[in-house]
C-alpha cells in the first residue's frame, strides 16, 4: 500500500463534506456541488485509511459585506505608528478590488501586529499575539482559491510564530466588514491561533488541491495501540472573519512515523513550504 492511498481517503472525506455545504459569503471559501474524481495534487505516502461516515457542522449565514468602507473604524488607522521595528512588507490584494495592497509585520513593545494599507488608501492592522519573539512571519495564503471564478478572491494573510524546537504557532487574518485587518475568530470571539507540531502528536495544515478548489483542514495524528495512527483532520471555512470548522472526521493509516510527520504534522501544500523538512 502506499501514503497516496492515505490521501485519496483525505480527500475523499474532504469532498464528500464540501459537497453537502450551500451558501457562502463573498469571502467565504468556495464548496463543490458534487464530488470531484481528481486526486490531491500533494506528493507520495506510504500510508493507507479507511472512510469513515461524514456529519457536516452547520455554516453560518454569509454577512454581505457593506458598500462603503470606512476606514477610520479600523484599529491603526492613523498608520504604523513611530517606533515600530519594522519586519517583512509583503503585497497582495486582501479586499477584492484587484489592486495590491500593502502589508507589514511590524512589533511594537514586543507585540507582533499586522499592519494593511489598502491600494484605496484606508490603514488597520491587528495585534497577532502567537508564538515566543516579538515578531511574526507573514505571507499570503490563498484560501479561497477557485479556478475560473469570475473576480479572483482576496487572499488571507497567513501569521507564523516561533515556539519551541520543531513547532509553532499561526494565526490567519482577512478582512473584516469594514475592511480592517483582523485575526479569525472563534464563536466566542476568541482569536483562533492553529499550531504545527512535528513534535508528537503532530499536528499540522493540509490544503487538498482537487476540481478547481482547495479544501483546508486542520491535522491531528497519534499511534494507536496496534502499530497504526489515529488521523482528525477537521475542514475549515470562514465568513469574512469568523473561522468555520466542519465536525471533524477520523480515519486509520499506517506508515513510518516520518511519513505521518511530514504529511500531518507540517504545512502541506498551503501556500507555504513545509516548516520542518
Amino acid at each position: 500500500m502506499n501514503r497516496m492511498h492515505a490521501r485519496n481517503a483525505l480527500a475523499s472525506m474532504t469532498l464528500l463534506a464540501l459537497a453537502s455545504i450551500t451558501g457562502c459569503s463573498s469571502t467565504s471559501s468556495s464548496s463543490a456541488s458534487s464530488s470531484p474524481s481528481a486526486e490531491p495534487t500533494i506528493g507520495s505516502s506510504t500510508t493507507t485509511a479507511a472512510t469513515v461516515p461524514v456529519t457536516v457542522a452547520p455554516t453560518v449565514p454569509a454577512t454581505a459585506a457593506p458598500t462603503t468602507v470606512d476606514p477610520d473604524s479600523c484599529s491603526g488607522a492613523d498608520g504604523i505608528p513611530s517606533g515600530a521595528d519594522i519586519g517583512a512588507t509583503i503585497l497582495g490584494d486582501v479586499d477584492g478590488d484587484l489592486a495590491d495592497d500593502t502589508i507589514t509585520e511590524y512589533s511594537l513593545n514586543g507585540v507582533p501586529h499586522v499592519h494593511s494599507q489598502l491600494a484605496s488608501g484606508g490603514h488597520s492592522d491587528a495585534e497577532v499575539q502567537i508564538g515566543n519573539a516579538d515578531h511574526v512571519e507573514i505571507s499570503f495564503y490563498d484560501f479561497d482559491y477557485s479556478l475560473g471564478a469570475p473576480t479572483k478572491p482576496a487572499v488571507a494573510v497567513l501569521a507564523i510564530g516561533a515556539t519551541s524546537a520543531g513547532s509553532a504557532a499561526f494565526a490567519i487574518l482577512t478582512n473584516t466588514i469594514h475592511y480592517c485587518i483582523a485575526p479569525w475568530h472563534l464563536d466566542d470571539g476568541s482569536m483562533f491561533v492553529g499550531r504545527i507540531s512535528a513534535q508528537g502528536p503532530f499536528e499540522g495544515l493540509f490544503c487538498d488541491h482537487a476540481a478547481g478548489n482547495v479544501y483546508n483542514n486542520l491535522t491531528y495524528a497519534e499511534p494507536d495501540q496496534i502499530g497504526g495512527w489515529n488521523v482528525t483532520t477537521t475542514l475549515l471555512h470562514h465568513n469574512f472573519t469568523l473561522l468555520i470548522m466542519d465536525a471533524p472526521q477520523t480515519f486509520v493509516a499506517s506508515g513510518t512515523e516520518a511519513d505521518i510527520q511530514a504529511q500531518y504534522g507540517d504545512i502541506v501544500g498551503c501556500d507555504h513550504a513545509p516548516l520542518f523538512p
